[in-house]
C-alpha cells in the first residue's frame, strides 16, 4: 500500500514538474529574442495602450490598427524590434512566429472545406498570366517590365511582370490607361488572388458581358499581381509574416520608398531593421524605379493599389494637404461602397506610398484598398473577397474623367507634352498635371465647380479655357497651341550674274529657319514667270532651280522662304544681265559659199 502511495506521489510530482518545465521553456522562448529568426505576431499588454501605440507608430512599428484596445494591442515585429521592446521592459506575448507559408497552406488544405486549390507561388502566378495570354491573344499580352524599361533586377535577380488587356492589345492606342497593382507587401498574399481574378473577368467575359466589353474597348488595362517578387517568394517558402523586399540587411518597405513625402514627418522609418524602413533614399529600390518608369511611360489616368487588411479605402495624403481633400474623401466613400465595404475609409498611415505619388505626380485618380480582415485568409475566402471587391474595380473604371482631351501643335497636329495649370487653385506641394507625349492626351479629375485651365508648352503661346464641372461631367476639351515662331532667314542666291537668252541658267537657293522648321521657296524670275512655294525642304538645305530667259535685258530674281507656320522671310534680290545670243557668222558665211560653189558646178554641167 505504501509503495502504491509512493508511486502515485512520484507520478504527480513528475507531471507537475513537467508542466512547470514546459511553462518555463515557453516563457523562455517568448522572452528570448535572440532565438527569433523570423518575424512575429505579438500582443502587448499596457494600460493606456494608445499612448504607447502612438510612440511605436512614430518609430515605424507595424501596429495592427484593428487590434488596439484600452489595455492591449497587436503588431508584427522583426527580431530586432522585439529586442527594442524587451529593452524598455514591455510585457508581450508571441501569438505566432513567421514560418513558410507553404507549410501553413498544406495544413489548411488537409481540411476539405479549403477547396479549391491553394495559393500559387510566384512561378505559378507568372505561368497563369502567360496561359491567359495564350488563351486570349487578341486582347491580352504579358510584359516583362524590367526588360521593357531597362530597369535593374530585384536584389535576388527577379523581374516584375504585368499583363495588358485591351481590344487591340498589340497597338499603343490613344486611350486612357488603368493600373491595378497588388502585393507591394509580401505577406498580403490575398491581393494577387484579386489581381488574377480580375484578369480572368476581363478576358473570359469580354464579348459577352457588355460592361466589361465596353471597358476593355475604351481603356488600356494593366494588371501586375506581384510587385514585390522577392518578398513574396520569401514569405511563401520561409517567413509568412515577411513584409518588405529582400535588400540587405533586412529589407525595404516598398510602399514607403516612393518620392512624394519620403522626407516628410509622416514617412517610413530610418531604421533598416524596422518593418516600415523607407530605404536609404527615395526610389532607391529597383521595384520602385520600375514603377516610376512604367508610370511615366503609360501616364495612368487611374490607379488601384490592392493591400490587406482592413476592408477599407485609403484616400489623399497623410500629412500634406491637398485642395481637393474633401473631393477625395467623397470619392473614396463611393469606391468603398462599390467594393462592399459600406463606406469605410481613412487617410493613409504614412507617406512615401505608391498611390500618393501617383496623385501628386500627374493628378491620377488613385486609391489604396485594404482588403479582407486578415493577411492570409483561406484560399476560398480570398477568392470570395476577390469576387466581392471586383465591382469596386469596375466602378473606378466606369467613373467619368471630369475633363480630358489632347494638346497638339495648331499647324502640324503633333502631340505636345504640355503642362496644365488649374488657375486660382493653390497646390502647396507642387502637384503636377501634364500631357503624355505620344498622343498629347491629358486627364483631370475635379470637384464640382468652374475652373480656368491653362495649357502651356515651351515655345508655344499658352491658352486658358473656362470649364464647368459637375459630379457626372465628362468634358472633352481639345486644345491647339500656336507656336511662338521665328520666320526663316532670307534665302541666299548663288549663280551667274550674266547669261544668254535662250540658254538654261541654274541657281542655288539656301535659307535657314531659327526653329529648324521645314521651308518652302517662292521665286520670281523677273520676266513674268515664277515658282510658287516649292517644298517642303529642310532648313539649311540647298535647293536648285533653273530658268531660261527668251529676251535680252536686266532682270531681278526675287526670292523668299516660308516656314510651316506661314511665317515668311524677307525678300532677297539677285540681278542678272541677259545678253542676246550671238550668231555664228563664220559658219553661216562658209555654208553660203559652199552652196554657191555647188550651184556653180551644177550650172557648168548643164552647159557641157
Amino acid at each position: 500500500m505504501n509503495n502504491k502511495i509512493l508511486s502515485l506521489f512520484l507520478c504527480i510530482l513528475f507531471i507537475v514538474t513537467s508542466f512547470s518545465v514546459a511553462a518555463m521553456t515557453k516563457t523562455s522562448q517568448i522572452k528570448n529574442a535572440d532565438d527569433l529568426k523570423t518575424s512575429c505576431h505579438i500582443k502587448i499588454y499596457k494600460d493606456n495602450a494608445q499612448t504607447l501605440v502612438s510612440n511605436l507608430l512614430e518609430e515605424g512599428f507595424d501596429v495592427l490598427r484593428d487590434k488596439i484596445t484600452e489595455s492591449t494591442f497587436e503588431l508584427i515585429v522583426t527580431p530586432n524590434e522585439i529586442k527594442k521592446i524587451e529593452s524598455i521592459g514591455i510585457d508581450f506575448e508571441i501569438i505566432s512566429r513567421g514560418r513558410p507559408f507553404i507549410e501553413i497552406q498544406k495544413e489548411m488544405q488537409k481540411n476539405p472545406s479549403f477547396i479549391p486549390p491553394g495559393y500559387s507561388d510566384l512561378t505559378e502566378i507568372i505561368d497563369e498570366m502567360n496561359e491567359t495570354e495564350s488563351n486570349y491573344p487578341d486582347i491580352c499580352k504579358v510584359y516583362d517590365l524590367t526588360e521593357t524599361y531597362g530597369c535593374s533586377e530585384t536584389y535576388e535577380g527577379r523581374h516584375i511582370y504585368a499583363i495588358k488587356i485591351s481590344d487591340n492589345v498589340e497597338d499603343d492606342e490613344d486611350e486612357p490607361s488603368f493600373l491595378m497593382v497588388s502585393c507591394h507587401h509580401a505577406r498580403e498574399i490575398g491581393t494577387p488572388v484579386i489581381a488574377l481574378y480580375s484578369i480572368e473577368q476581363f478576358t473570359s467575359e469580354y464579348g459577352s458581358d457588355p460592361d466589361i466589353t465596353s471597358i476593355v474597348d475604351d481603356y488600356e488595362i494593366w494588371i501586375s499581381p506581384v510587385w514585390n517578387p522577392d518578398g513574396y517568394e520569401y514569405c511563401y517558402y520561409y517567413d509568412n509574416m515577411w513584409r518588405k523586399n529582400r535588400r540587405p540587411p533586412n529589407g525595404v518597405d516598398l510602399n514607403r520608398n516612393y518620392p512624394f513625402g519620403w522626407n516628410s514627418g509622416c514617412s517610413g522609418s530610418t531604421d533598416p531593421y524596422s518593418e516600415t524602413y523607407k530605404g536609404p533614399s527615395c526610389a532607391s529600390e529597383p521595384e520602385t524605379q520600375t514603377m516610376i518608369a512604367f508610370t511615366n511611360d503609360r501616364h495612368f489616368a487611374k490607379v488601384l493599389d490592392y493591400h490587406s487588411y482592413g476592408s477599407e479605402v485609403l484616400y489623399g495624403y497623410c500629412c500634406h494637404s491637398h485642395p481637393f481633400s474633401s473631393f477625395f474623401e467623397t470619392e473614396a466613400v463611393a469606391l468603398s461602397n462599390a467594393a462592399g465595404y459600406y463606406g469605410s475609409i481613412r487617410v493613409p498611415s504614412a507617406e512615401g506610398e505608391n498611390y500618393e505619388w501617383q496623385i501628386w505626380g500627374n493628378g491620377t485618380y488613385a486609391n489604396l484598398m485594404e482588403t479582407h480582415v486578415e493577411f492570409q485568409p483561406s484560399y476560398s475566402s480570398a477568392l470570395a473577397e476577390a469576387e466581392k471587391v471586383f465591382p469596386g474595380t469596375m466602378w473606378m473604371l466606369e467613373r467619368p474623367i471630369s475633363v480630358s482631351g489632347h494638346v497638339v501643335d495648331s499647324i502640324t497636329g503633333e502631340p505636345l507634352n504640355a503642362k496644365i495649370e488649374i488657375e486660382d487653385v493653390s497646390f502647396s506641394n507642387d502637384e503636377k498635371f501634364f500631357c503624355e507625349p505620344n498622343f498629347g492626351r491629358y486627364h483631370l479629375f475635379l470637384p464640382s465647380g468652374t475652373y480656368n485651365i491653362k495649357f502651356e508648352c515651351e515655345n508655344y503661346n499658352s491658352q486658358t479655357h473656362e470649364v464647368t464641372v459637375t459630379s457626372t461631367s465628362e468634358e472633352i476639351l481639345e486644345v491647339e497651341l500656336a507656336r511662338i515662331n521665328c520666320p526663316p532667314n532670307k534665302p541666299s542666291i548663288d549663280g551667274p550674274s550674266i547669261g544668254k537668252s535662250g540658254e538654261e541658267i541654274t541657281f542655288h537657293f539656301t535659307a535657314t529657319d531659327p526653329d529648324d522648321d521645314d521651308i518652302d521657296y517662292y521665286v520670281k524670275w523677273g520676266d513674268g514667270n515664277s515658282i510658287e512655294w516649292d517644298g517642303p525642304h529642310k532648313s539649311g538645305e540647298t535647293v536648285t532651280f533653273s530658268h531660261i530667259w527668251e529676251r535680252k535685258g536686266t532682270y531681278d530674281i526675287w526670292a523668299k522662304a516660308r516656314d510651316v507656320y506661314g511665317e515668311e522671310s524677307g525678300i532677297e534680290v539677285f540681278t542678272i544681265t541677259i545678253e542676246k545670243k550671238s550668231k555664228n557668222v563664220i559658219g553661216e558665211t562658209n555654208i553660203f559659199k559652199l552652196l554657191l560653189y555647188r550651184l556653180f558646178q551644177n550650172f557648168q554641167k548643164l552647159i557641157t
